[in-house]
């Protein structure tokens, strides 16, 4: 019995052996990707707190997380949400101070974190199961009941302070700082800059006013995964939110942006060995109807190693360590941005292949072998996004406050599938013009192989002077 159980152990072994030998010309088509992500179970509170749920049972452990429509797009002094979102949870509640949060937490091995974006206050929190209720109850305090402990305002003050005053210190944060503001534009809300004077002019009072006007349970969005069922989990939320009066928000509208790109050169002298470039002009609104399309010119243009980009600049000429560029969505509209570290002394020839490149893609048609590697890339991938329930979550939520169509995740595969090449043709000249994009060049211009006004009008920023304005109390 030993001897046969052996051989067919080895024959099993010596099958598989061949079957893994074979030529990939030999291997059958495995035929197209089909997955359904998990639905999230979705409800509100009493008081209009929405919330999305997923159970996990694989360890004892919960993830939470609040997105609150709540962003600096719309505070009334610039920079209030920076502070505001440290002081949120090191303020403490009326209750209880940010320290002694601290330690209950840190006896608990949990976490509550909070921050403020351009769109959402963010708060996020994980704990084991047998805590969550302790937990819970002081996620929910620091939402509706902050105190923004004075002591802690003006840490949070300090600490944004130093970051202004460091913010230039490298180039390819020079880049991208200006690149916002020459595309968005600095006196709008997506390309101004804090500056050490607006914070001084930030009070506690500011942040009670913002915190009444927009951290309401209308406008929250709770995100729940773990070990835990709905059946136990919703009597539970709505002790921990109960008393939080709910009301209608008014959300401003965002002023229409202009389209300031015109083919202008911005210069910033940095004696640096690198040339840091970051050049494009204004991208997509989110949801845009060809986003399947782009995602795909994206991946072929400018997306990784794999890209056009990457093999010309990086593989081919040995221009740079590494090139990204793409069209991208943003609430009103996002930008259409190539960014990377260029060799100094070939930087006008980095500058032309890029124009060079995207000319290409909207002349002529990309080939079989890049649509189906880009398809492949963008499906294989796909399903790693839902590996882990706590992002998977998150991302949902996102979409959903988006307003994404609800099958979006249902249907994404098949319509990533439909692009054709023609499609990115026609998107690759809808969306992308080198002819005006904006360029940021930092570096040493003695460097350069030709100045910059060779290939365009030019126009000096004076960094010192620029940092002086900015850092000024």
């Amino acid at each position: 019995m030993k001897f046969m159980y052996r051989l067919f152990v080895v024959s099993i072994f010596l099958w598989s052996l061949s079957y893994a030998q074979k030529h990939p010309n030999e291997l059958t088509n495995p035929g197209e990707i089909k997955f359904k992500p998990e639905q999230p179970i979705e409800f509100t509170l009493s008081n209009g707190v929405t919330v999305f749920f997923l159970e996990n049972r694989e360890l004892p452990l919960i993830n939470l997380g609040a997105l609150i429509k709540a962003g600096s797009l719309h505070e009334p002094k610039n920079g209030l949400c920076a502070v505001m979102g440290v002081a949120l949870r090191t303020g403490g509640t009326k209750s209880i101070t940010g320290d002694a949060i601290d330690e209950k937490l840190e006896f608990l091995s949990a976490s509550i974190e909070c921050g403020i974006g351009s769109e959402y206050a963010n708060v996020t929190s994980e704990c084991l199961k047998k805590d969550f209720k302790t937990v819970l109850n002081l996620f929910a305090d620091v939402i509706i009941n902050p105190e923004f402990r004075q002591d802690k305002i003006d840490l949070a003050k300090n600490q944004l302070k130093e970051r202004i005053k460091r913010r230039f210190d490298q180039p390819d944060r020079v880049a991208s700082e200006l690149f916002s503001e020459k595309v968005y534009g600095a006196n709008t809300p997506f390309g101004s800059r804090i500056k050490v004077n607006d914070i001084n002019k930030i009070t506690r009072e500011d942040m009670f006013g913002y915190h009444k006007s927009y951290f309401v349970p209308k406008s929250t969005f709770l995100s729940i995964s773990g070990d835990i069922s709905v059946s136990e989990l919703k009597p539970m939320l709505e002790e921990a939110f109960k008393g939080w009066e709910n009301r209608d928000v008014k959300i401003p509208d965002l002023p229409p942006l202009v389209e300031n790109a015109d083919g202008t050169i911005y210069y910033i002298n940095k004696d640096v060995p690198q040339a840091n470039i970051a050049i494009g002009h204004l991208g997509i609104e989110r949801n845009n109807p060809d986003q399947y399309t782009i995602e795909l010119l994206n991946n072929i243009f400018g997306g990784g190693f794999t890209s056009r980009l990457n093999k010309e600049l990086r593989s081919n000429r040995g221009l740079t360590y590494g090139i990204r560029g793409g069209v991208n969505g943003g609430k009103v509209r996002g930008v259409f941005l190539v960014s990377s570290q260029i060799k100094a002394a070939n930087c006008i020839e980095a500058l032309s292949v890029i124009k060079e490149t995207i000319r290409e893609l909207q002349t002529n048609l990309v080939s079989d072998e890049e649509i189906n590697q880009a398809k492949n890339s963008i499906t294989n991938s796909f399903v790693f996004r839902f590996e882990q329930k706590d992002r998977y979550l998150a991302s949902f939520v996102n979409m959903k406050l988006n307003e994404y169509p609800a099958d979006y995740y249902d249907k994404y595969i098949s319509n990533i599938q439909k692009v054709t090449k023609e499609e990115i043709r026609e998107a690759a000249n809808k969306y992308m013009n080198p002819g005006k994009m904006i360029m940021v060049i930092v570096g040493n211009q003695d460097k350069f192989e030709k100045p910059l006004s060779s290939i365009g009008k030019v126009n000096i920023i004076d960094l010192n002077k620029l940092i002086e304005e900015e850092t000024k109390e």
